[in-house]
């Protein structure tokens, strides 16, 4: 189960650095969420673990490729914009923050 919550930190900290852009910061913490809640689901399962990282594979290429090439002072704008997302409200919930 710790492992669990460890990838799934990653996977935060991953998005909360990459995503950017307009609407489509939403939909990455969105993303990131749904990704989370199938991890947990599987109490453990590396193998399911894997494919749902491959499932999601292409967003998450999208999602790192909207922050590219970003000044540190856009990046923390995108950060700030994910700040007002709901998902993004959910996902500090599931990492035990606010």
């Amino acid at each position: 189960m710790k492992k669990l919550f460890v990838s799934a930190g990653v996977i935060s900290a991953m998005f909360l650095a990459s995503c950017g852009g307009g609407s489509g910061v939403c939909d990455c913490a969105d993303m990131s969420v749904a990704m989370m809640n199938e991890m947990t689901a599987l109490e453990g399962d590396m193998e399911k673990m894997t494919a749902i990282t491959e499932k999601y594979a292409d967003d998450m290429k999208k999602c790192e490729a909207m922050g590219e090439g970003k000044s540190e002072e856009e990046m923390k704008a995108m950060e700030e914009e994910m700040k007002g997302c709901d998902s993004f409200k959910e996902m500090e919930k599931m990492m035990g923050g606010h």
